[in-house]
């Protein structure tokens, strides 16, 4: 009983970037959802609203993974789609860029200073402004891996499209077009055809422009032409 692996369906994706961008998308999402959570909990307990950034960031880690979940999903079951990755990173690109930017606006003050102890007065401080700190560094990096992933996708298409042109394999072919006279040529050549039938042409049976006998007379022929050729 042989045992055979099952055959992967080829990937247009370089193998290295491909996984590499993703494990940073997938990373970068981890992390400033976890600090988001952590911000807007404490918020809650302090009985402050939640601000826009915190809000836009959470939306945008939630659809990256969940970006991520389902185009894994598909790789898996049907080869990978990068049309439909361009379109996914296209979508997320913006999301990341404005959230980012938000962020680094809204908490420039705390980004600027230090976190040491002369800094802040008690731990907590320090603990927050730390938190600041690796929040924009990983929506930075969430930002720059998505643009990054975008322009792989983008490279990947471009390549496929110019992978699949028309090439002028034959005369009447030029710059991909068919010219429409070759058609017709051809048209008219399979009505020709077609009239004329599947006759044999009369030069078939011509050796050295001289007529051959292929006529079959029977087994018998051959030794009634020997037997004559013994008597005589």
């Amino acid at each position: 009983m042989s045992l055979q692996t099952p055959r992967s369906k080829p990937t247009p994706y370089p193998a290295l970037p491909f996984h590499f961008l993703r494990t940073v998308q997938l990373l970068a999402s981890l992390v400033v959802l976890s600090i988001t959570f952590y911000f807007l909990r404490e918020l809650r307990k302090e009985g402050y609203s939640f601000p826009w950034t915190f809000i836009l960031l959470l939306t945008t880690t939630l659809l990256t993974l969940l970006t991520l979940a389902s185009t894994l999903f598909l790789q898996l079951r049907q080869g990978h789609r990068p049309r439909l990755a361009l379109a996914l990173n296209g979508a997320l690109a913006p999301l990341w860029v404005v959230s980012s930017a938000l962020l680094g606006w809204w908490s420039s003050s705390t980004l600027r200073a230090g976190c040491g102890r002369e800094a802040w007065d008690t731990d907590v401080g320090t603990n927050v402004c730390r938190a600041y700190k690796a929040l924009f560094t990983f929506a930075f990096l969430g930002t720059a891996g998505t643009l990054a992933a975008l322009a792989l996708d983008g490279y990947v298409v471009k390549r496929s499209a110019r992978g699949g042109r028309f090439v002028a394999l034959q005369p009447h072919v030029h710059d991909g077009v068919w010219d429409g006279n070759a058609t017709a040529e051809l048209s008219g050549t399979g009505r020709r055809r077609a009239r004329d039938g599947y006759a044999v042409p009369e030069g078939q049976w011509r050796y050295d422009d001289h007529e051959v006998d292929t006529g079959y007379r029977g087994a018998g022929e051959p030794v009634r032409q020997r037997s004559v050729e013994r008597r005589m």
